[in-house]
């Protein structure tokens, strides 16, 4: 099973010679060529390893981010799992233009999305294949390097206000030819090939999204999901982050998991659970990976002795609720390979969980310093903190018992 995830993007420049988007590229492995065999997984993987492993923040630097779809993801409600605000969708050239999916593109666009056409080509019928789709989408990727019939199409694109990309530019006589046709945005080799990014790779378990996904589908309570949630640091983070894309809500104010789910509502979060099931490969063994799994307990146990301390201090319900998350996703650095610094870019939470995550500070802060000196076996540390919290070591000592008793149940 390969351990790691990559992705590719490549520049699309303006003519002023600025970056205007960036292209997402699907990639298996760290080789800059890649044959896709399922559109559908592509995209998926494209989307999940951009959003769930890599940052968008990092991959496109708030500029658009062209993903390649098909017809096939354009209908079905995973494309409501892509951010009009942050994606352009790029249909497919191979894609089967029918009215049933103009009239789906025209909807989307009522909802906010983008849409471009990759590509025109010589061997394309082009004015005749797509001229459903003139009248919806916003660009057309043109290679003019590779055809010498796209005169006529270029007059009919700009009849429709479509701007052009012009693709596949390898030299710079390809691109004055491209400057002297008056064409709006650059891409191909003479500027940049696409780089290359990846991270080690913690997929969950595809039994396990297809569990939450039935437990939607068939309305079990809150409780049920919240406690799938409270169990995985790796979907909790991600959850996060997918909300920072889709949710207009005021910075740092998610103070718990129960928020989060609030929030992204159960239809929004059956989306987001069905493409990582898409981005799986299906051919792929499921495996434990012990060290993921040690983590994730880890994870989970602080969660619950943090959530138990803060119970014993009296802090605020909604404090015990974001003691919780702190506990939860105090393991991220580690289990993501990332700084909080990073993470806390791509996620909205609560100003006490990021100050105990970022600089240890404030009343939850206090509660991770005391978890972690336990873990380390620091008796001095454990004697000064559980002396600023107001509570002595029998106190503490109830506090773990109860927090190993519910680990185990977990």
């Amino acid at each position: 099973m390969e351990l790691s995830v990559y992705i590719a993007r490549q520049p699309i420049y303006d003519r002023d010679g600025n970056v205007y988007a960036y292209e997402l590229l699907y990639r298996d492995t760290q080789e800059n060529y890649v044959k896709v065999n399922d559109n559908m997984h592509a995209t998926a993987r494209v989307l999940v390893n951009a959003l769930n492993y890599i940052g968008l923040q990092t991959l496109t630097e708030g500029k658009p981010a062209f993903i390649k779809v098909d017809d096939k993801a354009i209908l079905d409600d995973i494309i409501f799992s892509i951010s009009p605000n942050h994606f352009v969708i790029e249909i497919l050239e191979d894609t089967l233009i029918s009215a049933i999916l103009v009239k789906r593109i025209e909807f989307l666009i009522t909802r906010g999305y983008r849409f471009a056409l990759n590509h025109y080509a010589s061997k394309n019928n082009f004015l005749l294949t797509y001229h459903l789709l003139l009248g919806v989408i916003e660009f057309v990727k043109v290679d003019i390097v590779n055809s010498d019939d796209y005169e006529k199409v270029i007059t009919k694109l700009r009849a429709h206000d479509i701007k052009i990309i012009t693709e596949k530019l390898e030299s710079r006589e390809d691109y004055n030819k491209a400057i002297s046709l008056g064409f709006e945005y650059f891409q191909g080799y003479y500027f940049s090939q696409p780089d290359i990014f990846s991270k080690e790779r913690i997929d969950p378990l595809t039994s396990q999204l297809l569990e939450i996904i039935y437990l939607l589908k068939t309305d079990a309570s809150f409780e049920k999901l919240l406690d799938v949630f409270n169990a995985s640091p790796y979907l909790t983070l991600n959850l996060l982050k997918f909300i920072h894309l889709h949710e207009h809500i005021e910075t740092n104010k998610v103070s718990s998991i129960e928020q989060a789910l609030v929030l992204i509502g159960r239809e929004r979060l059956l989306h987001w659970l069905e493409l990582m099931v898409y981005a799986n490969n299906e051919n792929e063994e499921e495996e434990d990976d012990n060290f993921s799994k040690q983590l994730t307990s880890q994870a989970k146990h602080r969660a619950i002795l943090m959530e138990g301390l803060a119970k014993r201090i009296a802090l605020s319900v909604t404090l015990q609720h974001s003691a919780y998350m702190t506990g939860l996703l105090s393991m991220s650095e580690v289990i993501f390979q990332s700084g909080f610094n990073e993470l806390l870019q791509e996620i909205q939470v609560d100003k006490n969980v990021d100050e105990a995550l970022h600089t240890k500070t404030g009343k939850l802060g206090e509660l991770l310093q005391l978890i972690i000196a336990i873990e380390h076996d620091n008796l001095q540390q454990v004697t000064a903190i559980i002396a600023q919290l107001g509570i002595n070591q029998k106190e503490l000592n109830e506090c773990m018992m109860i927090s190993y008793q519910k680990a185990a149940q977990h």
